[in-house]
């Protein structure tokens, strides 16, 4: 992977926070708000952009995904089941359980552009092959899609719906499937590799002229690449070694929040980065997408 002529930027602290693993950063319009997780500390925080205020929506055990239904209310995935909450009711309802084994839980998740959510999971541990891939219905449950997955990580889609992007992250790839109005994937194949020196690829969003703009694990910054190529296009420097997730939002959807951790972390790193954990910014020249609701209407 060339990096020659790769521009770089820094983003910016946009919160001041200790999260233990900063995750699944979402943009919703009609709060003005994203909406980021601690997995580990099992909670989900609502924070108005620009002006910082957080509150806590939810607090679970170990939540890793948050989607959008409709206003008001959320699918979230939270160790081995799948909840629906309503905020604005105060209402929590759990939809289904999974029969994990004990070092099992679900990680990344995202919905795609026919409003299927789409959520993996990962060994507690990072031990190989521990996870998968599932999408998932709210009335017939889960379908299994890809097994044999270790870390499963950032998940998107192109402009015109016929290309699924899909990380698992030791394996240090994205791969990519063709995609159809089914939701149903094929042609597996690898588009980027991230050399391991760079870091582990994480989580992952599109921007509207097809880039991928990936989230680096141990790599202090999100990069951006062009999943036709290969190439790094970009690099955003981040003050935190371990970088988890980014998403865009904001009102003109220009805004790159991005998320990272400190667990891990040892005293020394700590010290030296002591932002790790906190969520960042960066005003962008280029936009992203809002993601789309999930569908509850139609049936795979």
């Amino acid at each position: 992977m060339s990096n020659s002529k790769v521009i770089k930027r820094n983003a910016l602290l946009w919160l001041q926070a200790e999260a233990e693993l900063g995750e699944g950063p979402l943009w919703v319009p009609e709060l003005n708000s994203f909406l980021w997780i601690d997995i580990i500390n099992g909670d989900i925080f609502r924070t108005e952009f620009p002006s910082g205020k957080s509150y806590g929506i939810y607090s679970g055990y170990r939540p890793s995904s948050i989607v959008q239904v409709g206003k008001d209310k959320y699918l979230i995935s939270d160790w081995d089941s799948i909840y629906q909450i309503d905020l604005k009711e105060n209402i929590i309802d759990k939809c289904t359980q999974m029969n994990f084994k004990p070092e099992v839980r679900f990680n990344d998740g995202k919905v795609d552009p026919y409003g299927k959510y789409w959520v993996g999971s990962m060994a507690v541990n990072g031990k190989k092959g521990m996870g998968s891939l599932y999408r998932y219905d709210i009335t017939k449950g889960f379908k299994k899609v890809l097994s044999n997955i270790s870390i499963s990580n950032g998940m998107t889609w192109s402009r015109d719906k016929k290309t699924m992007y899909y990380i698992d992250t030791l394996d240090q790839l994205v791969y990519a499937f063709d995609f159809n109005k089914n939701s149903e994937i094929s042609n597996k194949r690898s588009v980027i590799e991230i050399p391991e020196e760079l870091g582990a690829p994480d989580g992952m969003t599109i921007d509207e002229n097809g880039n991928l703009w990936i989230a680096l694990w141990g790599g202090y910054c999100v990069i951006c690449c062009d999943p036709v190529t290969g190439k790094i296009i970009e690099r955003i420097n981040i003050d935190a070694p371990l970088v988890t997730s980014c998403a865009f939002g904001g009102e003109n959807l220009d805004i790159l929040i991005i998320t990272t951790a400190r667990d891990s972390l040892n005293q020394e790193e700590l010290q030296n980065y002591p932002n790790s954990g906190s969520v960042f910014y960066k005003k962008m020249d280029v936009a992203g997408f809002l993601s789309p609701h999930v569908n509850l209407e139609k049936e795979y």
